[in-house]
């Protein structure tokens, strides 16, 4: 899956830059969209985010994500962020399959409606 995303200044971090916090976030719905188009949605186990520039605000951000493996439960997915041609960020998730009728019952259980 491909995302394009201009942030402003509700999600500045450092002067100028997308807080990590952010990134973090949007690589985990990103991932988790991945995984929901190869027919695999699951819950997050572990999101690691590797930050190799700085992300600027105001500017056209390309983030891609795609799924690579499964093993058993386990769905690996990465991903990707640019702003032009340099690359601000990286993330590796583990997610986790989780049977529709669990998740369907934890969320009843809680006051929601699962449909």
């Amino acid at each position: 899956v491909t995302g394009r995303a201009v942030l402003g200044a509700a999600y500045e971090g450092p002067p100028g830059c997308v807080h990590g916090g952010v990134i973090a976030g949007l690589f985990d719905e990103l991932l988790g969209v991945a995984n929901i188009a190869a027919g695999v949605g699951a819950m997050t186990g572990t999101l690691t985010v590797v930050y190799r520039n700085p992300t600027p605000l105001y500017t056209a951000l390309t983030l891609e994500a795609h799924t690579v493996n499964i093993a058993g439960r386990k769905v690996r997915t990465v991903g990707t962020l640019f702003a032009g041609d340099r690359l601000c960020a990286e993330a590796d998730g583990i997610f986790i399959l989780v049977e529709h009728e669990r998740f369907a019952t934890h969320t009843r259980a809680h006051g929601a409606d699962p449909t």
